[in-house]
């Protein structure tokens, strides 16, 4: 039995997001998704989140994935720790997200690395979405 990871921020969740998780639903019998905190948003993006992090995991199980589990991320936010944790077969990161595969590699030698497509990247990516304070 195969089981897939997936990470992100979900910040906001879009429709690239939506056909990354459901095809990522394709992939394996069992799928992980970790959101990220609060505190990794600001260190990844240099501010807040548009929703808080209990906001964009509770987004995420109304998408009801079928055999998936949704949990935040750890607040050390270590990310080696966390696939530790899950035990996955296969890593799924976002065709833009950044990791270091060959430490990835080095800690886990049999986790099967793999790149998402994009999906109509010029309008689905959530560093085009702008983040307006209200007055």
């Amino acid at each position: 039995m195969k089981k897939l990871f997936l990470a992100g921020t979900f910040d906001p969740l879009h429709i690239g997001h939506q056909w990354l998780l459901w095809n990522a639903t394709q992939l394996a019998k069992e799928m992980v998704v970790i959101v990220a905190t609060d505190t990794m948003v600001r260190k990844i993006r240099g501010r807040d989140s548009f929703a808080a992090e209990k906001e964009r995991v509770a987004r995420l199980q109304q998408e009801e994935l079928p055999h998936t589990k949704i949990r935040l991320g750890r607040e050390d936010g270590d990310f080696l720790q966390t696939l530790n944790e899950e035990s996955p077969d296969i890593l799924l990161l976002g065709f833009d997200q950044n990791a270091d595969i060959e430490i990835i590699q080095r800690q886990f030698p049999t986790l099967e690395i793999r790149r998402a497509q994009k999906y109509f990247p010029e309008f689905f990516k959530s560093s085009h979405f702008r983040y307006t304070q209200e007055k």
